[in-house]
């Protein structure tokens, strides 16, 4: 994969008046790499290719089900993944890798999890206090001033 700077390089020598030869030896790459820069405006961002799961796939509700009981056992008691791979192994007779397993559950975690936490306070029952330097412009000139701010939710 090209980076931004070779792309840039290949583009001035072809403006120079270079020859997609020419800068196929130069900058040791092949000419249809060097056509295909030339053919485009900007390099194309890099995207990861989607992974398939063909072995995981009948697996998904075995291990949701795994999951969603482990919401209601204590904390210590929940399964990790490496413990859900094994169960997957012994009981149900997966022949997939781990990595599959523990990419499926930590996609499934992420999207379960709560990403905030709404703050709600009575109106005067919370105050927000900050302290910090500004620079004020005096009449004499400019000066650090130490300011406190207070603010009520």
């Amino acid at each position: 994969m090209l980076t931004v700077d070779e792309y840039g390089r290949l583009r001035r020598a072809h403006r120079d008046g270079m020859s997609i030869r020419e800068i196929a030896r130069t900058f040791r790459h092949s000419r249809r790499k060097v056509r295909q820069v030339l053919a485009e405006p900007e390099p194309k961002p890099y995207v990861r290719g989607r992974s398939h799961c063909p072995k995981l796939g009948a697996f998904h509700g075995v291990i949701d089900q795994i999951l969603t009981d482990d919401e209601s056992a204590p904390p210590k008691q929940r399964h990790t993944a490496m413990q859900v791979f094994r169960r997957l192994v012994a009981e149900e007779g997966y022949r997939g890798g781990y990595d599959a397993v523990r990419r499926y559950i930590g996609k499934r975690r992420r999207r379960a999890r709560p990403t905030f936490i709404p703050l709600d306070h009575e109106p005067g029952q919370r105050q927000e206090a900050d302290f910090g330097h500004i620079y004020v412009d005096f009449p004499d000139g400019r000066r650090q001033v130490a300011v406190l701010l207070l603010t009520w939710a």
